[in-house]
């Protein structure tokens, strides 16, 4: 079926001033070669039509992830979510040798968050703010052994695919089921940005000193009762439990970090578990007897017994939200993104509405490729806007900042084949420590648009390829993301077959969420999802 579509006509200076601003890779003679020549040129540009709908994520891949969400988080739209974390630990060293008559002094939990520095003062002091802090409400943290196997290899597979853990597992599994000692209890929980200063006493000066400033961390003294520490690893001193891996993490098997609402509210965090600095350190004294001629003496002597979090770990996802899949035949009215285990928005391009009455969505792709040998892509952009009506509740935009987070973006990736778009290889604008400055030419950023956001996706490498290399039109998957930098994938449980069998790691890890206007019909023309292609043709 032909379709009429609306074609806006731009004077050429602003295809100058395109070419130099906008686009970057600055190679245009890729597309049309054969264009080129002694013939005047005008620029233009043109809408496409797009089906935009949304789509529920189903459980999602949680074992592997590079950091993990703890707490409890009520997002105004979408309801609460729950995190917890199951992981293993393994020991700093095996077979190990803990002197004689060890005791226990402390036994130290540290887990880093992720801070940013914005202050040190004369005497040294930082000043830190929470980069992945969710919510301002406590919440109920429990810390207990963990007595659930978590195996290394899936035995449906004869052992030769590696095991996945997916986030609903405290359904699958119930890991309160396998709750073994109380380590840790909290029933006012809310992280501290604060600095964390540890001292000692100087016998000398008898005055306590600063030894070390720590960035802000959850760091607490875990419980000892009944010697619980003493017996389960100075008393196997040596046995074969202590001596290698597999044998450790099947008699240890890890702690697991249990969050819980309060009133319905509460906060998430993100936690650095790959840090260097996550661990567990047993810190004790033992004695060590030396015996010269006929004199025998007794020394006592420090010693560290540390456990890491370098091996397996779930992120388990507890979430009362009811969510349908939007519709792909017509698209929808809204855009519903929320991470975690939430939802998505597939994006069809060249795709509309049934209007012949086929059961299919109406295909415009065949317009565009007739143009093969006449358009200069100059840009092509994916242009949202949020639903200022759906995620403001009435009040100053300022006041519900909360429901966004300064690191969220919209991540924009291939969903048919897991992979980026070629325009995230040609975005040169990486910057590793801030995501927020990231990959801003082919992601875009939050933008202000009059009394909400837009945000801007560019596509134009994607088009050209598409229109001279006939590539594939693959389908388009939209999420948040706290960092656009990390493009790893996890899978979705039984998606086999499905539109989407994967989503990027960046929106697992944040609870966060918003609501943006879809391509259906009902939606203003002003504020529809829209796909603009800005090319260069020979003048008729």
């Amino acid at each position: 079926m032909k379709k009429i579509l609306q074609v806006i006509k731009l004077p050429s200076i602003i295809l100058v001033l395109l070419t130099v601003l906008i686009a970057c890779d600055k190679d245009y003679n890729s597309l049309g070669t054969n264009i080129i020549g002694g013939k005047d040129f005008v620029s233009d540009s043109i809408e496409y039509p797009i089906i935009a709908y949304s789509k529920k994520v189903k459980p999602v891949q949680t074992n592997g992830l590079s950091s993990n969400l703890i707490g409890a988080y009520n997002n105004p739209e979408y309801g609460l979510t729950t995190a917890s974390v199951v992981s293993q630990m393994v020991p700093s060293t095996y077979t190990p040798f803990f002197g004689e008559n060890p005791e226990i002094t402390s036994v130290i939990l540290t887990l880093p968050y992720f801070s940013t520095a914005t202050d040190i003062d004369e005497d040294g002091a930082t000043t830190y703010q929470l980069d992945s802090i969710f919510g301002d409400s406590p919440i109920k943290l429990s810390i207990y052994e963990n007595k659930y196997y978590l195996r290394d290899t899936d035995p449906s597979s004869n052992f030769d695919e590696g095991q996945l853990y997916y986030s609903n597992s405290n359904e699958t599994i119930n890991f309160d089921n396998f709750k073994g000692e109380l380590l840790y209890y909290n029933d006012n929980f809310y992280p501290s940005k604060d600095e964390i200063v540890i001292e000692e006493y100087d016998e000398e000066t008898e005055e306590d000193v600063v030894t070390e400033r720590l960035s802000p961390r959850l760091r607490v003294d875990l419980l000892n009762n009944n010697e619980y520490w003493e017996k389960l690893f100075f008393d196997k001193e040596d046995s074969p439990e202590l001596s290698n891996q597999n044998n450790f993490v099947d008699y240890f098997r890890g702690i697991y970090i249990k969050a819980e609402a309060i009133d319905n509210k509460g906060n998430q965090i993100l936690i650095n578990f790959n840090s260097t600095n996550a661990n567990i350190q047993i810190n004790y004294t033992y004695t060590t007897t030396t015996t010269t001629d006929t004199v025998t003496e007794e020394t006592t002597s420090e010693g560290t017994y540390t456990l890491s979090f370098n091996t397996n770990r779930v992120n388990t996802f507890d979430s009362n939200i009811e969510f349908t899949d939007g519709n792909a035949l017509t698209g929808d009215s809204n855009l519903y993104l929320k991470g975690g285990e939430g939802s998505m928005a597939i994006i069809s391009l060249f795709e509309g509405p049934d209007e012949d009455g086929d059961g299919e969505p109406d295909s415009y792709l065949e317009d565009f490729l007739s143009h093969k040998d006449e358009w200069l892509i100059n840009e092509a952009q994916l242009t949202l806007y949020e639903d200022a009506s759906k995620i403001y509740t009435g009040k100053d935009k300022a006041d519900d900042e909360h429901l966004y987070h300064t690191y969220d973006r919209i991540f924009a990736y291939d969903a048919t084949n897991n992979t980026t778009l070629i325009d995230y290889a040609f975005d040169p604008t990486s910057n590793t420590n801030t995501p927020l400055d990231s990959k801003i030419i082919h992601l875009g950023q939050r933008l202000e648009n009059g009394s909400t956001y837009k945000y801007k996706i560019r596509l134009t490498e994607h088009l050209k390829n598409i229109l001279e290399k006939d590539s594939t039109n693959t389908k388009i998957g939209l999420v948040l993301s706290t960092n656009v930098n990390n493009t790893l994938n996890a899978r979705i449980l039984d998606s086999e077959g499905d539109v989407v069998t994967t989503i990027p790691e960046g929106a697992i890890l944040t609870p966060k969420g918003t609501i943006l206007h879809g391509s259906h019909s009902s939606v203003p023309s002003n504020l529809r999802a829209k796909l603009e292609i800005y090319y260069t043709e020979p003048e008729n």
